[in-house]
C-alpha cells in the first residue's frame, strides 16, 4: 500500500504548528501535536539539517521556520523526512525490475510519481495553516486524478 510515513506526518504537523505560532520549543510542539517528544526531537533535527527550520538556544529559544510558510512546499517536507517519492523501486532504477527498461507497467508508475510530485509541489505549508487557501489547492489537486 502506498502510504505516507508517520515521520512525515509528524513533520508536517510540527511545521503547521510552527507556521501558526511562529516559534516554540520542542516540548510545547510535542504536547500540542500529540507527538512523542524523543521522536519529535529527531524529526526537528532532520528538518533543521534540511534547512526548513532554525533553532535558537537559551531560555527564550525554540524552533521557527527558516523561511516563510508560503515558500515551503509539501514536497520539501516529504523529501527531507523520507526522500523522493517512489511508488516502486524501478521508478529511479529500471534495472531493479527483471524486465528493465522494457517493462510496460513502469510507465504507469512513472506517471503516478509525476502526479504525486506535482501535487506535493503545488501545496505549501501556508496552504495548511490557512484553511481557505488549502481548499482551493485541494480542488486543483483533484484535477490531477
Amino acid at each position: 500500500m502506498f502510504q505516507v510515513s508517520m515521520k512525515t506526518q509528524y513533520a508536517i504537523r510540527a511545521l503547521v504548528h510552527l507556521g501558526k505560532v511562529e516559534s516554540d520549543c520542542a516540548a510545547h510542539i510535542a504536547e500540542a501535536e500529540h507527538i512523542p517528544l524523543k521522536y519529535l526531537e529527531g524529526i526537528l533535527n532532520q528538518l533543521k539539517l534540511s534547512g526548513l527550520i532554525v533553532s535558537d538556544r537559551g531560555r527564550t529559544g525554540g524552533y521557527h521556520l527558516a523561511r516563510p510558510a508560503q515558500e515551503i512546499r509539501m514536497i520539501d517536507i516529504v523529501q527531507s523526512t523520507d526522500g523522493d517519492v517512489r511508488p516502486v523501486e524501478c521508478v529511479d532504477n529500471s534495472e531493479a525490475c527483471a524486465l528493465g527498461a522494457t517493462c510496460m507497467p513502469r510507465k504507469f508508475w512513472m506517471g503516478l510519481k509525476t502526479a504525486v510530485d506535482k501535487y506535493l509541489s503545488s501545496v505549501t505549508l501556508a496552504d495548511l495553516t490557512e484553511d481557505n487557501a488549502f481548499v482551493m489547492t485541494a480542488q486543483a489537486g483533484q484535477e490531477l486524478l
